[in-house]
């Protein structure tokens, strides 16, 4: 009995001693195999998943394989759901996240950002068809229903600036298209979202999504997030962004989705130089 108790302990030790060297080694892990694993969250345009092959297509595929490249090494992405960056990185299963930024702001102690690849508005966005919601000082109240999923600022953002308004949450296993979709229907009557996923869905959906004008919109930066004290990860990450800003490749995927680049914000110097 002493001797089977002590073998599990001793597997038990074993697995967390493990998990905890995958997750503090992993530039030596990157550089051995030539390959980091980048945790993807599923949020078309920036990464999607054809149900029958699994590939994972998008913006950010597009930008981090180009980041990869310019490295000489693989990336290998694997769908992690919203909010679960810490567990994945520290369970050793992935190395980065990519297309990450301080969304949740109680992550921000944990991990460490890039510099960031882009910027990216986020609206809050009604029905095409409501007419009584036209100002921000319309949505701070509780006849108001906004809706958000868990991990992501679409709750955040409407109880740090709407704290009145009622929420309406959506499991981590939810996808952007399931929010939009519950505005579209009427289930709710708002949500706080970015531009591109809109367009995507306005283009197959009806009644389509609008946005509310705001004189100083949200602003996030994208790029990859990495476990605090991932020091070396994260410099050569960094390096990768920068090159891609330097040889040009970044406006290219950037273009690709936005093509006049009025809603994916390219980055300011030193990446590049404005155009006077």
């Amino acid at each position: 009995m002493k001797f089977l108790l002590a073998f599990f302990v001793g597997l038990i030790i074993s697995a967390a001693a493990h998990a905890d060297e995958a997750y503090k080694s992993s530039y030596d892990r990157v550089m051995k195999t030539g390959t980091i694993r980048c945790g993807a969250m599923l949020w078309p345009s920036y990464f999607d998943q054809d149900p029958l092959s699994k590939k994972i297509s998008g913006l950010g595929v597009d930008f981090f394989d180009g980041v990869a490249k310019l490295l000489d090494i693989k990336i290998e992405y694997k769908v992690i759901l919203q909010g679960q960056q810490i567990e994945e990185m520290k369970a050793g299963r992935i190395d980065a996240v990519c297309n990450d930024g301080p969304y949740v702001f109680s992550a921000m102690k944990y991990l460490d950002y890039s510099r960031p690849a882009y910027y990216t508005p986020i609206y809050v966005y009604v029905n095409e068809n409501n007419q009584h919601l036209n100002r921000f000082e319309d949505f701070n109240t509780p006849s108001v229903k906004f809706v958000g999923m868990d991990g992501d600022v679409s709750i955040s953002l409407v109880q740090m600036r709407f704290p009145k308004a009622t929420l309406v949450t959506r499991p981590m296993s939810s996808d952007a298209a399931s929010l939009m979709l519950d505005v579209s229907m009427g289930k709710v009557d708002a949500v706080y979202i970015d531009p591109v996923s809109v367009g995507l869905f306005n283009q197959n959906n009806v009644p389509k999504l609008k946005k509310v004008s705001e004189q100083y919109p949200v602003v996030y930066s994208v790029g990859v997030s990495v476990l605090k004290g991932q020091i070396d990860l994260l410099n050569m990450l960094n390096y990768g962004i920068d090159s891609m800003w330097n040889t040009g490749q970044a406006r290219e995927v950037l273009k690709k989705y936005d093509p006049t680049l009025q809603v994916l914000l390219p980055v300011t110097p030193p990446y590049e130089l404005k155009q006077k």
